[in-house]
């Protein structure tokens, strides 16, 4: 699934989640989604940072919904995962057994992950978040590698809460 179609996907709930992370938590990288998004639409930046926080969030939903704003999406997923989901990211890590610094961060991603490690991962990420922040997690970590994973891609088609619909 693109960026844009996950976006879709995920539900008002967390986007708005999302939206609100990049606001109060990431203010120079929300400011800078403004700053590439603005000039699109023949608009300085600061006519949409006068506008209400929420004005803002819904403006910008409505920009990275857009194929031509695939990038910036699929920027702004990597900045919430990373670095406002990290421990989302350590346990599944940790369950399939992929090495990282403890923070979330991997060197080099494995060519193979056994079925069973990615069934432990799966199940170890559903047992402590909600089903759609899986779900949008495990999208973006198969965008890794041309394909995804096999045994990930059967783990995830197993259970139907993490089908996600553009």
């Amino acid at each position: 699934m693109r960026p844009n179609q996950l976006l879709k996907a995920i539900g008002p709930e967390l986007r708005l989640q999302i939206m609100t992370y990049m606001q109060n938590d990431q203010r120079a990288a929300y400011k800078a989604v403004i700053d590439s998004l603005a000039p699109a639409k023949r608009l300085r930046p600061a006519f949409i940072l006068e506008k209400s926080r929420a004005k803002q969030a819904e403006w910008v939903l409505e920009q990275l919904a857009t194929k031509s704003n695939e990038e910036v999406t699929a920027q702004i997923f990597q900045i919430w995962l990373l670095k406002g989901q990290s421990q989302m990211l350590i346990t599944f890590l940790d369950a399939a057994g992929i090495g990282h610094d403890g923070k979330g961060e991997v060197n080099e991603l494995p060519e193979e992950i056994a079925d069973d490690k990615a069934e432990a991962a799966v199940a170890a990420l559903l047992a402590a978040y909600p089903a759609k922040q899986v779900a949008l997690y495990l999208s973006m970590f198969q965008q890794q590698r041309e394909g995804g994973w096999a045994s990930l891609t059967k783990a995830i088609e197993a259970r139907p809460e993490l089908k996600l619909e553009a």
